[in-house]
């Protein structure tokens, strides 16, 4: 009868009747989010749904393709398409929770190639159970809805509450407000367009964890002087006694970027882990809102880090690369091991943190001597990770193996991306200078010092004066085409860095802040800010010789904010 006939299909006898199984295909969607939500749920101090959301959007493209291509195999819909569909997804997203161990148990090693044939088989085998027990799989799609449900719901709901317990630190920062703080930067008084024209472009370079000359030679026995003498007779003013303001890269730009201290944030009831100030801040500041207002275009070469991935403001964001969260969710998926299996390409070699590196900086760097003149005054900043670890690349720029890497050690690897750097901003002043046009204003900064050699692990207001002045004296360099540096000194700190720049470029009058040091304790209590100035520059009742004067006319936020 036609209601009993059987046929052959994948190899499987089963009823026709089988092929039209309603299913509800929820789970493989679901275990597709719930693989995103599940590392973002790990660093809700600094992701949000919208850092999240490319990821969210990948994977459901991801999941749909493997739903679809096992329906066009099967040629139906049904449960057990579905089912199938979701043990690949599984597999691929979770592959790390699932197969770790197993890599481990095979001495696999970090790629976990070696894990990556047991894995499709495991997969192949699975499989071929689904279709064997078809008569149980309506159990089995409700049973994985219920757990998708879950694995989805639960690191939503931490995202959620999160959020909710934090609300009010999403407005300790507005945009907006700080930008009307300041006289000028949303409206300029009598700005025509043939001052747009004439303004010069302004190229701003931050060289992570780049050290003094003094640091340098006193705790790495490095003669660094080389290139300050190459700024300075490229016409440079080379600040050598310049502290960071803070200890940290977050800290340290935003307060560049907002032109004045944070002290905003320390006098809000903010959670002491919580980045997403800091990320705002550098997202959309009053320097970015200054030039545009000018008619400049904002480029920004960002690194991996999500503060400065991408700008909001920025006309063009050229990160090259993926971000810090995507790159850490990829790493546990199936791309690991599959990249690693294929030959060495540019793509395949992008999620390991050192080719990486080695990729985006050399091709920042490129892209940056080849902008040229553009048809608008032209604004660019750029976050470049050296000499910031890993320790990957030589003196002359070659990327080294792990091995070498390994071999050379983490002290000699540091001195040569020292090295590197010097090689980096040579070329680009060189470039910089040589236009045919005038010449841009060009700032050379560090965002922080180096970690000290030695293990100190206590609260950083705490710390020894030698250890906070390896992690806060830096590179700090400036070239004005006018040369207008009457307002610069050996010890400037960059929380004055663009009230300068725009006094000598733009006709401003903004009052430089005294410069000071603060520490925060750890990266639990990132707004308990201690001031070290005295320790890191000696315990004196006198600023200072040079520090700017404190001044009733520095732009301070209100008292209210």
């Amino acid at each position: 009868m036609a209601g009993t006939q059987r046929v052959k299909t994948d190899g499987v006898s089963r009823g026709k009747k089988d092929k039209g199984t309603r299913s509800y295909p929820l789970h493989p969607f679901l275990f597709a989010l719930a693989s995103v939500l599940a590392v973002m749920a790990n660093g809700l101090n600094q992701i949000t749904f919208t850092d999240a959301a490319p990821a969210l959007a990948g994977v459901l493209v991801f999941a749909l393709v493997i739903y679809l291509a096992v329906a066009a195999v099967r040629q139906d819909f049904g449960v057990v398409t579905t089912v199938v569909a979701t043990v690949w997804i599984v597999g691929c997203l979770f592959y790390v929770d699932l197969f770790g161990r197993l890599n481990r148990m095979l001495d696999g090693g970090y790629a976990m190639v070696v894990s990556l044939p047991f894995a499709l088989i495991a997969l192949i085998l699975l499989t071929l159970l689904v279709l064997r027990i078809r008569r149980w799989l309506g159990a089995v799609d409700i049973v994985l809805n219920c757990i998708a449900v879950v694995m989805f719901v639960t690191p939503a709901w931490q995202a959620v509450a999160y959020n909710w317990r934090n609300d009010v630190a999403r407005f300790i920062y507005d945009a907006d407000r700080a930008a009307a703080q300041v006289p000028g930067v949303d409206a300029p008084e009598k700005e025509t367009l043939a001052d747009a024209a004439n303004r010069p472009d302004i190229y701003h370079f931050i060289f992570d964890r780049y050290a003094s000359e003094g640091i340098l030679k006193r705790h790495y026995n490095f003669d660094n002087r080389a290139i300050g003498r190459f700024l300075e007779d490229r016409g440079f003013y080379v600040a050598r006694l310049s502290n960071s303001n803070y200890q940290k890269t977050g800290h340290s730009l935003a307060s560049t970027f907002y032109m004045d201290y944070l002290d905003l944030l320390a006098d809000a009831q903010i959670e002491g882990g919580n980045w997403r100030p800091i990320y705002a801040m550098l997202d959309d500041h009053r320097v970015g809102r200054f030039l545009k207002s000018r008619g400049y275009e904002f480029i920004q070469f960002g690194s991996w880090w999500g503060g400065t991935f991408d700008s909001s403001l920025a006309d063009e964001n050229r990160p090259h690369g993926f971000s810090e969260f995507n790159m850490i969710y990829l790493r546990r998926t199936i791309l690991r091991p599959l990249f690693h299996a294929l030959p060495d390409t540019d793509l395949t070699m992008r999620l390991d943190w050192d080719n990486a590196q080695c990729q985006r900086v050399s091709d920042q760097i490129a892209e940056i001597k080849e902008i040229g003149e553009r048809d608008h005054p032209l604004y660019v900043f750029a976050h470049i990770l050296v000499p910031h670890g890993p320790f990957v690349f030589a003196p002359d720029g070659r990327c080294l193996s792990q091995k070498e890497a390994a071999e050379r050690g983490s002290a000699q690897g540091y001195v040569d991306q020292i090295a590197y750097a010097n090689q980096i901003i040579r070329e680009i002043v060189a470039t910089l200078q040589s236009r045919d046009t005038d010449p841009p204003v060009i700032l050379i900064q560090a965002d922080e010092g180096p970690f000290p050699e030695h293990d100190w692990k206590g609260d950083w207001h705490e710390a020894p004066a030698d250890a906070l002045q390896i992690k806060t004296g830096i590179l700090n360099a400036y070239y004005f085409p006018n040369s207008a540096y009457d307002q610069l000194f050996p010890d400037i700190t960059s929380v004055n860095t663009y009230r300068v720049v725009f006094n000598a470029h733009f006709g401003t009058d903004y009052s430089l802040l005294p410069d000071r040091i603060f520490a925060f304790p750890n990266t639990n209590r990132l707004y308990e800010f201690h001031d070290v100035t005295d320790t890191v520059r000696g315990s004196t009742e006198e600023e200072p010789a040079g520090t700017a004067p404190d001044n009733d006319q520095a732009i301070s936020p209100p008292a209210t904010e």
